[in-house]
Formats: C-alpha cells, structure tokens, sequence
C-alpha cells in the first residue's frame, strides 16, 4: 500500500501538477499539505518551487 505521499514520488512533473502547485503556493497552502495533495515529498515541492522561481515561504510555528 502506498500512502499518498510518495506516490507521485521521483515521477515527471505533469503540466497540470505545476499549474497545481503555483496555485496552492499563491494561496499561501503550506508545503506539505501542497505535497500531500499532489502526491509528493514536501522536498520535492520545494524544489520544485525554488525551480519555478517562486518566492519563498514564511514558516509561522508558534
């Protein structure tokens, strides 16, 4: 069983998973929640990110 997580880990990154994550990194959504709902480490989501040239979250932990 795979948890959903990684079970787009190490694949391509489609066209409409980037369009996915530029909208959810513009709303703010935190990175691992973007991961889990695109099916990736949080690692590869902001690598991705940095590769995309979006900007830089900042993490709020209280």
């Amino acid at each position: 069983m795979t948890d959903n997580v990684t079970l787009n880990a190490g694949t391509p990154w489609t066209v409409e998973a980037v369009a996915k994550l530029r909208e959810l990194w513009d709303s703010s959504v935190a990175p691992e929640l973007i991961g889990q709902t695109l099916g990736r480490p949080e690692a590869e989501v902001r690598a991705k990110a940095a590769e995309l040239g979006l900007p830089q979250h900042v993490e709020t932990r209280g």
